[in-house]
Order: C-alpha cells, then sequence, then structure tokens
C-alpha cells in the first residue's frame, strides 16, 4: 500500500508539471490549480493500480530467479550443509623411528665366510621424545653375525624430527648361505619400541655369504734340461731330437721342466706343450708318422728309457710341421695335466718325444724333428 501510494504521489507532481508547461503565458489563480489537482487525483485513481506514466523501479524479491546462480539471491533452506570434518590432533608417541635409508652394506651384499664388516642404518627420530645416550638398538632375533647384544644410538641427543646414524659391526658366518640379523629401538627404561614404517617394527641386515671365486694364474716354463738316445748305440743331453738317422736307427728325445713356480697344493686346470723353435731333416711326418709326447719320469736319460713302438697314453700327437702351431692340438691331454700335478711334490716334469708307429723307415735317409719346447700351464690357486 505505501508503494501504491508514492505511485499516485508521483503522478500528481508529473500531471501538474505538464500542465504548468501546456497552460497559456501566466499563472493560473490558486483556484484553477486545485481544480487541476483535484481532477488528476480522481482520475489516477478510477485507472487503477495498473496505470502509470513510466516504468516502476525494479523490485529486488526475496524469490531467486529460477535461472540465476548468484549466491546472494539465494533462498535458504532447511537443508543442512554437510558438515566439515574438524581436524583432530592425534597424540604422537614418545617412541617412535623410522627407518631412512642403508648408508652401508645394502640388502643382498656378498661376502666371503668370516669377513668382518660394519653395517649402518639412518633411522629419524619420529617420536616426540628426544634420544639420549640412553636409546640403543638391540639385537632382536635371526642371524647374530657376531654382533654384540645392543649398540648405543648416540652419545649426544637426537631430538624429535633428526636423524642419526647408527653402526654395528659384524661378521660373515663360516658357511655359504644367505643371513639376515633383525634390530629394533630401546628405550632407557628398557622399553623395546619399534620402526613405524615396517610391519613387523624390525629393521635388519641381510647378507649373503660365498666362497671366493678360484683364482686362476698361467705360467710359461721352458725347458729345464734335455737329452736324446739312440737305440743301443749313444746317449747324449744336448739335444731332444726325435726320428731316425742316415744308419736307420730310431731317436727319442726327453725334455725335463722345473714346475717349482707352481705352488704345491694348486689345481692344474690347463696346459699346451708349444715349441719355442725347430727345424726338420727329410720327412718325419711322412716317413715315420706323428710325433708324439708322454709322460715319462726317467730321472736321467739312459739307453733304457728308449721305448719301443706302439705305445699309448699321448698327452700331445702332431701329424704334420704345420700342426706344431695348432694351438688346440698343443692342448695336452688328461694324462699331460695328471703328470704336471703329479710332478709338483718333485717340480720336475719330464716327457718322451718319439715317433709311435715306426723307429725307422729303412731309407738310409735321416728323418729327424728337431727343436725345442716350453709349456703353458694354467692352475688354480690352492
Amino acid at each position: 500500500m505505501k508503494k501504491r501510494s508514492i505511485n499516485i504521489l508521483t503522478l500528481i507532481l508529473s500531471v501538474a508539471i505538464l500542465s504548468a508547461c501546456n497552460m497559456p503565458n501566466g499563472s493560473p489563480s490558486p483556484a484553477e490549480q486545485t481544480a487541476i489537482i483535484d481532477r488528476s487525483v480522481a482520475e489516477t485513481v478510477a485507472a487503477g493500480p495498473t496505470a502509470s506514466l513510466q516504468p516502476e523501479d525494479p523490485v529486488i524479491s526475496d524469490t531467486p530467479d529460477p535461472g540465476s546462480s548468484d549466491p546472494a539471491t539465494s533462498t535458504p533452506t532447511s537443508t543442512p550443509e554437510a558438515d566439515t570434518p574438524t581436524p583432530t590432533n592425534t597424540p604422537i608417541p614418545c617412541n617412535l623411528g623410522r627407518f631412512v635409508t642403508d648408508v652401508t652394506i645394502p640388502d643382498g651384499t656378498t661376502f666371503e665366510p668370516g669377513e668382518v664388516f660394519t653395517k649402518t642404518w639412518r633411522i629419524k627420530n619420529t617420536g616426540s621424545c628426544a634420544w639420549t645416550s640412553g636409546y640403543d638398538i638391540v639385537f632382536s632375533g635371526g642371524d647374530a653375525m657376531s654382533a654384540p647384544g645392543s649398540v648405543q644410538i648416540t652419545s649426544g641427543t637426537v631430538n624429535p624430527g633428526q636423524n642419526v646414524n647408527v653402526s654395528v659391526e659384524l661378521t660373515a658366518p663360516a658357511l655359504e648361505g644367505t643371513y639376515r640379523g633383525n634390530w629394533q629401538l630401546r628405550d632407557p627404561s628398557d622399553v623395546i619400541f619399534g620402526i613405524e614404517n615396517s610391519a613387523s617394527g624390525l629393521f635388519w641386515v641381510e647378507i649373503k655369504v660365498e666362497e671366493p671365486a678360484p683364482t686362476e694364474n698361467t705360467v710359461e716354463i721352458t725347458f729345464a734340461s734335455r737329452g736324446q738316445v739312440e737305440d743301443g748305440l749313444d746317449v747324449r743331453t744336448n739335444a731332444n731330437n726325435a726320428g731316425d738317422t742316415g744308419n736307420d736307427v730310431g731317436l727319442q728325445g726327453f725334455v725335463t721342466f722345473d714346475v717349482s713356480s707352481i705352488p704345491n697344493g694348486a689345481t692344474i686346470k690347463s696346459a699346451r706343450l708349444v715349441t719355442i723353435s725347430h727345424d726338420v731333416l727329410g720327412d718325419p711326418f711322412g716317413n715315420l708318422g706323428c710325433l708324439r709326447a708322454y709322460v715319462d719320469n726317467y730321472g736321467s736319460v739312459g739307453f733304457e728309457d728308449f721305448s719301443p713302438v706302439g705305445v699309448t697314453g699321448a698327452l700331445v700327437r702332431f701329424c704334420s710341421e704345420a700342426q706344431l702351431a695348432d694351438s688346440n692340438l698343443q692342448k695336452m691331454s688328461s694324462s699331460g695335466i695328471a703328470g704336471i700335478q703329479n710332478a709338483l711334490a718333485s717340480d720336475d716334469f719330464q716327457i718322451r718325444l718319439q715317433y709311435k708307429d715306426v723307429h725307422t723307415n729303412g731309407d738310409g735317409i735321416a728323418d729327424v724333428f728337431r727343436g725345442s719346447f716350453k709349456i703353458i700351464v694354467t692352475y688354480q690357486e690352492p
């Protein structure tokens, strides 16, 4: 109603102004002005509330426009808003730790039996109490690896939020295998507490123990002495020729190697018989067959050391001059390796050189191999 009265008053004033503008020059008398106003009021009342000479000012409504998203015009509803949880402070335990990292010896590190090592963990104090000199780490099961029962964490103070490195000296067990030792924390009142980021509350050291890989060495050994036997006729100590002479007499050579540079107890893994230099007279390989070498512990060479044809168990065999340079054919058989192994006790490895099939072909022409040798031996340290 108040709003309607304001509109009527506004309309009356407007009519009055317009009437004044349309009047002839000269001011109306008071009686005329009163008549004009009365008539305007009557017309306005008769027109009803919808009559207006200009749009009314927009009316602010408490009801929100259905398409409006302005929160300022939203109408409060009886539906409660979701409650926002109120943060609560969970008390931090006095004693609590967190494993940070392995400073040394990551899990799976390999050691030799009996090897001594130092394990260091980095632990963070995540509790509310400072760690003092009364705090320590304690062995909590598994493989102790010669560890002490406990180790002091610090001689000073580790405040909440600070890290500390804790070390313990350990010894790898004597047997091969995987070993793990578990540890926990302990306060000055002997209360054990654990690590928050470990389901078991434990932190640990885990290692593997393996025997060291055998060390292999290779040594070259040049002949120490040599000899030659001409069947039934002559013995020499300045050559090791093999074949036959122009008189159709068989020759066999003998060679000694000093193996004292190989330690007693070593294991011979492989060996080769290699010519240092050589030449031939006639055609020994074509006329007499294959040159073979045999283990022969002859001691000092003599006539009795000349061997008959047809023997077996050669440690190497060369069937042509070219084969003398073949590294595969230079490799000794198991009999040669066993011969060197046995010779470690006496330091002398001795062999005999001969053409196996015949001593001589009887053509009156010398067919002779002449050369010097060395052995290349690979052995494993005892």
